[in-house]
């Protein structure tokens, strides 16, 4: 079964042309400011990344410069080894011959023998507990040596051969950065001695380095059996002492793989940190990636560095700079552009169209008197304007002329109406005999349909200007009444109506509206249905309302959507008025009644609902 229900169609919705302009022109704006920002974008990743190879390579720069310096250092110092075990040797032989020799005395006296003017020469007493209890370098008073690994090997070796022996690595004072090579032999009753030397030639050394580049730091990693410590190389220590230091470095256990401290963890991850504050990069990098003590005699040298790129970012700040003014100048020009595209353009296509709209001239003088192709248009349809105002002064004339002569007719028809109806009740009342029946029959049908399509007629040319106010009404009773006033018609037309109505159904609505809603219905019914078949009519109360079925056999309405319209006909052969369904669907609206066409079982059935009255 189809069922159509019969709604108001929604208006589709669509963009005005000057929306889509300006939706041109937002679109165009956005692809422009995208390409901007992409451009700015795309500049400062390659910024970014410019950046970090300038880091990366005053980095590498720096680290190869520092790792020369010790590597040439290292060279420099072991080539004098064998001159420095017979100072080593001479100092012992005078030491074993006057134990209580002043060592600053014997140091001048081994500079004077051995013309030490390139090499710089240290004298420590150790005791049996490797500290050093005398010394010509003070600051190394009290330190004890155990905490040098390599010192502790050394002089556990010497202790047991009573040899000289000389590192094989050099060593960078904590508290001058200077580079020293260290020698260790037993001198008596459990007291060794210590020479350390520096060579004066090597040049490019550390503390150079550092006094150069201030923004470099170099830190020494070192560990014993229980923790990690580093401290910081310095050229002019203010610590005297360098067991002092030792007290003062912060440990690390060695059971963990990383810490919170970007030094320690520069060489336990062999990660290099960088880190930006305002135009400085600071970076923490570990010099080797591997235990170099055989080499450095410490597990590793990690370097803060700190590079300046304020030249750079100020490169950076000034290409932002003509960015935003580059914005800025194409947020102008959109604006302009929008202001010129609006004036000329926008506003103009909206006082035509809301000319058009609102059914009057266009006067705007900026308008009328431009030679452009709008003004053209907003001239045509003026000259259309005033055009179609007289063509419809003229339509007006002549519907109003065609409304009294319609109305005039109807008001003629109503007398003799009236007369033949009345006349033809008194002929069946008189006539003695049926031989006339049939044709009176005939006759009062044709009367019953003209009396029909007169009060449509009347209702039309009077409903724009006669109130018809609701009452409520006994809608079973009215049904029942029209249903008997189309008998005769039915007969004529050999079909017949069988009524299924429930009593005493109340509804509010106009009598003479309500009767031209059934009456529509029976004629429509009546004049479409097939011969010999009935036409069905219920009227039963359902849910809180009240429905109305008309059922008439017949072919299947093919324009449903249209049959409610005016001056539609379904069958051009079966001439009428065209206006019935399309009174009944106003009368429907002013109501807001329910209506519905389907087809089912042959039939085309028309329903309404109704809001009872209870």
């Amino acid at each position: 079964m189809k069922i159509l229900y019969f709604q108001i169609p929604a208006s589709g919705i669509d963009l005005k042309l000057t929306h889509k302009i300006y939706l041109l022109q937002f679109i165009l704006a956005l692809i422009l400011f995208a390409f901007l920002t992409f451009v700015y974008l795309s500049y400062e990743k390659q910024y970014n990344k410019d950046i970090d190879n300038f880091v990366n390579n005053e980095t590498e720069f720096k680290k190869k410069e520092i790792l020369k310096a010790i590597a040439d250092a290292r060279q420099r110092l072991h080539q004098q080894k064998k001159f420095y075990a017979k100072i080593h040797t001479t100092a012992l032989h005078i030491l074993q011959k006057k134990p209580n020799y002043n060592l600053n005395l014997l140091k001048k006296q081994l500079r004077e023998r051995f013309h030490l003017e390139d090499t710089h020469i240290e004298i420590y007493l150790i005791d049996k507990n490797y500290t050093i209890f005398k010394t010509t370098y003070p600051k190394d008073l009290g330190f004890n040596l155990f905490k040098i690994s390599d010192a502790k090997k050394l002089l556990d070796k010497t202790k047991q051969d009573k040899k000289i022996h000389i590192a094989d690595i050099i060593s960078i004072d904590a508290l001058d950065m200077g580079y020293k090579l260290y020698s260790y032999a037993y001198l008596r009753n459990g007291i060794f001695l210590e020479l350390g030397f520096t060579n004066k030639r090597i040049k490019n050394s550390l503390p150079v380095l550092i006094e150069n580049n201030p923004n470099i730091i170099i830190y020494t990693i070192e560990k014993n059996n229980k923790n990690w410590y580093y401290y910081k190389l310095s050229v002019k220590s203010t610590i005297t002492e360098k067991k002092n230091l030792y007290r003062k470095i912060k440990k690390f256990p060695l059971n963990n793989r990383s810490y919170d401290d970007k030094i320690i963890d520069a060489h336990l991850l062999h990660k290099t940190f960088k880190i930006k504050q305002a135009d400085m990069i600071t970076v923490i990098t570990p010099l080797y990636n591997k235990n170099m003590y055989k080499k450095i005699g410490r597990v590793n040298l990690v370097m803060k560095l700190k590079i300046d790129i304020s030249d750079k970012t100020a490169i950076l700040k000034k290409t932002k700079n003509i960015f935003i003014f580059s914005l800025i100048l194409v947020t102008l020009f959109l604006f302009f552009a929008f202001l010129y595209i609006r004036n000329n353009f926008t506003k103009k296509i909206d006082m035509i169209v809301e000319s058009i709209y609102n059914r009057q001239e266009i006067t705007d003088a900026s308008l009328i008197k431009s030679s452009d192709e709008l003004s053209i248009i907003a001239k045509q349809y003026n000259t259309l304007f005033a055009s179609l105002n007289k063509e419809i002064e003229v339509n007006k004339k002549l519907l109003n002329e065609n409304k009294r002569f319609i109305a005039d007719t109807v008001h003629q028809i109503r007398t003799p109406l009236t007369n033949i109806m009345m006349n033809g009740e008194m002929v069946k009342k008189f006539q003695t005999d049926n031989t006339l029946s049939n044709f009176i029959e005939q006759i009062d049908a044709s009367v019953n349909m003209l009396s029909n399509s007169y009060e449509d007629l009347a209702y039309i040319t009077s409903y724009s200007t006669i109130e018809y106010k609701p009452t409520q009404l006994d809608l079973s009773t009215l049904l029942s009444r029209r249903i008997a006033f189309f008998t005769t018609i039915s007969k004529v037309n050999f079909t017949e109506v069988i009524a299924n109505i429930e009593e005493d159904l109340f509804t509010n609505i106009n009598e003479i509206e309500c009767e031209r809603i059934i009456d529509n219905n029976l004629s429509n019914g009546i004049k479409y249905s097939r011969h010999n078949k009935s036409i069905s009519v219920n009227l039963y109360k359902k849910a809180n309302k009240i429905i109305m079925e008309f059922k008439t056999f017949g072919r299947a309405i093919q324009e449903r959507e249209k049959v409610f319209e005016k001056n539609y006909r379904e069958n051009e052969s079966k001439r009428g008025l065209g206006l019935g369904l399309n009174m009944v669907k106003n009368i429907c609206h002013k109501y807001n009644i329910k209506y519905i066409l389907s087809y089912k079982d042959e039939q085309n059935i028309f329903i309404y609902t109704f809001d009872i009255c209870l």
